[in-house]
């Protein structure tokens, strides 16, 4: 598996390679997850909107990296892109390694790779005994990858987004204050995020990043996943106590 320590090193901003500005508000849209490719559900325009290192929805190879990247995908608007695809490193998604074992990181969170991200967002799950696993999205302001600790004290957190199951079936992603964003659910067996208002682009970015952390939950924690890690602990265990 890969390190859980990150660059330190962030990339120019997003608004120095496209002279978009971060805090502009994006229009609400379905975004649909095919593979590693987040893409605009009924677009013609086939560039994603953003990008995963690896595909969240199937079981990872053994030794598979403990993190993912997350890219934005958009058109340049400055003349150094002639209009061709910018792609910027906003997130990376973390999944320690011997995750159950350890408490000196959260099993789940998101470190911020470019100074455009809103920062380190802790997932926190929140057993529900009936329906799916609902969560919340905890943020450290003015943090990022390179930031030692990762994270302030909890009492400094913010929260800033949090799930509840929907009559539908899916989860709605709320925030602080109670005001709904964006709906999860399954079109044609791909999970999809309706967003439900406009918002700032950084507060669309990190919603996203926490719910491809969501996804991953699901698939990690799930039985199938748990049953395999029953049959082989050896490189969790060894790896642990080295």
């Amino acid at each position: 598996m890969g390190t859980d320590t990150l660059d330190t090193e962030l990339p120019p901003s997003y608004e120095a390679a496209t002279g978009q500005a971060p805090y502009e508000l994006v229009e609400p849209a379905s975004l649909v997850l095919h593979g590693m490719d987040i893409v605009v559900e009924n677009k013609g325009d086939a560039t994603p909107l953003y990008q995963l290192s690896r595909n969240i929805t199937a079981l990872p190879p053994k030794n598979n990296s403990s993190s993912i990247h997350l890219h934005r995908v958009e058109r340049g608007a400055s003349e150094k892109t002639n209009g061709e695809p910018v792609t910027t490193h906003i997130f990376h998604l973390v999944h320690p390694v011997n995750a159950d074992f350890r408490d000196d990181l959260p099993p789940y969170y998101v470190t911020a790779t470019s100074p455009d991200a809103l920062g380190n967002i802790i997932l926190e799950a929140n057993k529900h005994t009936l329906q799916r696993t609902e969560f919340s999205a905890k943020l450290s302001r003015d943090t990022n990858s390179g930031t030692k600790p990762l994270f302030h004290a909890k009492d400094d957190q913010q929260l800033v987004f949090y799930s509840k199951n929907s009559r539908k079936g899916g989860q709605e992603w709320l925030d602080q204050h109670g005001k709904l964003l964006a709906t999860e659910c399954h079109n044609d067996q791909l999970p999809t995020l309706k967003m439900e208002t406009p918002v700032p682009r950084k507060l669309k970015d990190a919603l996203v990043a926490m719910w491809c952390t969501m996804l991953w939950y699901e698939l990690a924690e799930s039985r199938g996943a748990k049953r395999e890690r029953k049959c082989d602990p050896t490189p969790y265990v060894a790896e642990f106590s080295g």
